[in-house]
């Protein structure tokens, strides 16, 4: 990720968890449980940004294929019958 100093931190981890590293340290690999631990966060936080990115992209071409118009026509329909509600005011509603 980068050159700089990487901080020490204290962390909890499951007994299995660092069993199983431990078992694979020298591994051709795993270099130690710190380089593991690192490598798999530096693995779940590239995953976030793909699935985070897919999403946007999901949501950037769903508004564009909206109808916007329909969508509208609708929420006047929808403001039209709450109108009718005796005794709403509309707080709350967007």
């Amino acid at each position: 990720m980068s050159n700089r100093a990487k901080p020490s931190i204290a962390v909890t981890l499951d007994p299995d968890l660092v069993e199983y590293v431990r078992s694979r340290v020298g591994d051709d690999d795993v270099k130690s449980l710190s380089a593991y631990v690192n490598e798999a966060l530096a693995a779940r936080v590239r995953e976030e940004r793909r699935r985070r990115a897919i999403l946007q992209t999901h949501l950037v071409r769903a508004r564009e294929a909206a109808d916007h118009d329909r969508v509208d026509r609708m929420m006047t329909h929808v403001q039209r019958q709450l109108a009718e509600i005796p005794g709403f005011t509309g707080e709350g509603a967007q």
